[in-house]
């Protein structure tokens, strides 16, 4: 158990490590962000306490905080101006690659996602795997897909209310973990493995 949290601490050390080399990319990034190997990031703002999984691609994205996102997603990049003569770079300016794309707070990102610039993806939602997401997702809802649809919301829209209002994803670690902890004591749910 102690060499598997020593081994966890060191792969933990030698992430921060790249975190200068990001911040040459125009990057800023909060507390305790775990940004794997291969990840090309350009033009983004991290909060706190995110992790990015290997070979993942974020061109002007802002990300919140206790975000996952997996490996091999697409989250923003250029979009090319197809209505020009040419969608070249080096022949037209009309392609678009302005936009800010927004990641919540709590959101995880299944493997292989795209997810379109500009768009916001809302607090504790789910996109799940490989899915294409082309326009905004609201906060605690599930989306999958090519192109993404919403499957369902992850609680009752009462449950999501006091989420949203208590702002969890704004605490530190041992508070949120605390927090959530209580929150399951007076609100329980039932356990979804397997599901």
């Amino acid at each position: 158990m102690r060499i598997s949290y020593i081994l966890n601490r060191l792969h933990h050390f030698v992430a921060t490590l790249r975190l200068p080399m990001y911040r040459i990319r125009h990057n800023t990034f909060g507390k305790d962000n775990f940004i794997t190997e291969h990840v090309l990031l350009h033009g983004c703002h991290f909060g706190n306490y995110n992790y990015v999984g290997n070979y993942s691609i974020l061109n002007n994205v802002i990300v919140g905080n206790y975000n996952s996102i997996a490996p091999h997603c697409i989250i923003g990049g250029e979009e090319h101006a197809y209505w020009d003569y040419s969608m070249s770079d080096r022949l037209s300016k009309l392609n678009i690659n302005s936009r800010k794309t927004t990641i919540g707070h709590d959101v995880w990102i299944g493997a292989g996602s795209f997810i379109r610039q500009g768009v916001t993806i809302g607090n504790g939602a789910v996109v799940g795997a490989h899915s294409v997401v082309l326009k905004d997702v609201p906060p605690y809802t599930i989306v999958v897909g090519s192109p993404a649809n919403i499957i369902k919301k992850r609680f009752p829209e009462n449950m999501i209310n006091i989420l949203q209002n208590d702002n969890y994803y704004n605490m530190s670690q041992v508070e949120a973990k605390k927090y959530l902890q209580d929150f399951q004591c007076k609100y329980p749910i039932q356990s979804h493995e397997g599901r």
